[in-house]
């Protein structure tokens, strides 16, 4: 079908509509697919631009003296512009799934087909879309414009079959509800509970990584509550989902939720927030006697020790870097500094010594989103931004 004003060259990216042009010029079919077919439909801004061709890899490669191919279950071509790196996939056709009818997981993905075969064996109908710049329309092989339309997210076949070939789609689905607004298909959503034990087979790296892109582009809330209501929570942070747990038992609301509306609304605005404070706001409860009590009597050393007894599992489990993982315990210890009730003892200038340091902005960003979401330590808050401004 033909493609609307959301698709006109000031809203496609530069360096995409070369790399299409050349293999098109070159005697190859390429197109613009997925996530940014998606987001162009319903009017968001992609924040990647990627592409498939018929032509393969080592093709792709010859063309593109600034690529790389990269994958080994998966192997594509990466084309550098300055700071922009473009995914190159080559058409792919559905591969055969395990024998072992207890273990479908796909574990290699290079069978190349044709366009119509690679939509196919996409994740969601949503991202089954292509663009043919040539011609100027979007090709749709498996529903995905009526989907769109119906703010419905469906797979591609059989939600059971395609969630046990590969469990993190059941992250990513719950990701593109969230980010997007959208609502799981029944049949989708019973899948994820039915299927949720296999998350146990992915790689912790994979789901660490759909962690971290479910807080992020204004979805933080929303995909939450279902990771929540799914049970996923439970397998992927248990600590989190036990403490959520035991607000629900005692019939308090967790102050987590507003954490993460937080996050959304500031990121909806354009203001950034860091992925190391996102995740502060999922654990940031674990410790909230520890840190904003003004009963505690705990000095900066034992507040690291205890935050390090606690979270070090988690961050291991979760192959958190080790930068992220110092950073965050750095800036949880900040927080009763902050709120004045702890002191360092001894020593002059304890607030410009904190200021000074590198994890300060995001201490403090941290004491912002959950002063101002608790309307606490309000007196506090004001005189550190009054610091800030100088």
């Amino acid at each position: 079908m033909a493609a609307d004003a959301r698709f006109s060259p000031r809203h496609l990216d530069g360096d995409a509509v070369k790399v299409i042009r050349r293999l098109n010029a070159h005697g190859f079919t390429a197109y613009l697919v997925g996530g940014c077919v998606r987001d162009l439909w319903v009017s968001v801004e992609p924040k990647d631009f990627d592409i498939a061709t018929e032509a393969t890899p080592r093709q792709v490669k010859r063309l593109f003296r600034n690529s790389r191919i990269i994958g080994r279950r998966f192997r594509l071509v990466h084309v550098t512009f300055r700071n922009k790196v473009l995914d190159v996939s080559t058409f792919r056709a559905q591969v055969e799934a395990s024998e072992d009818p207890h273990d479908p997981m796909i574990r290699t993905d290079n069978v190349f087909g044709s366009a119509g075969e690679d939509a196919r064996r996409r994740d969601f109908t949503m991202n089954g879309l292509f663009y043919d710049l040539r011609a100027g329309e979007l090709i749709d092989y498996v529903g995905g414009l009526n989907d769109l339309e119906r703010r419905v997210i469906e797979t591609i076949g059989d939600p059971w079959v395609r969630f046990r070939e590969d469990p993190v789609r059941m992250l990513r689905a719950i990701k593109f509800a969230g980010r997007l607004d959208f609502r799981l298909a029944d049949n989708v959503f019973q899948a994820m509970l039915d299927c949720k034990d296999d998350l146990r087979k992915a790689a912790a790296p994979r789901l660490f990584e759909e962690i971290v892109r479910l807080l992020n582009r204004g979805g933080a809330h929303q995909s939450a509550r279902l990771l929540y209501k799914t049970g996923m929570m439970d397998l992927l942070l248990p600590e989190v989902s036990a403490s959520l747990d035991a607000n629900l038992g005692d019939g308090t609301a967790s102050p987590m939720w507003g954490y993460l509306r937080a996050i959304d609304q500031r990121v909806r605005s354009g203001r950034p927030v860091t992925q190391v404070v996102m995740l502060a706001c999922i654990f940031l409860q674990l410790f909230d006697d520890l840190l904003y009590s003004a009963e505690t009597d705990a000095g900066i050393r034992d507040l690291s020790l205890v935050i390090e007894r606690v979270f070090r599992p988690i961050a291991t489990r979760m192959h958190m870097s080790r930068r992220d993982a110092y950073r965050l315990k750095q800036i949880l210890v900040a927080q009763p500094r902050l709120a004045g009730l702890v002191k360092i003892r001894g020593r002059r200038g304890a607030a410009s010594q904190l200021m000074s340091r590198e994890y300060f902005n995001e201490s403090l960003d941290l004491f912002r989103i959950m002063a101002e979401t608790r309307g606490r330590f309000a007196d506090e808050l004001k005189a550190w931004n009054e610091r800030v401004r100088g």
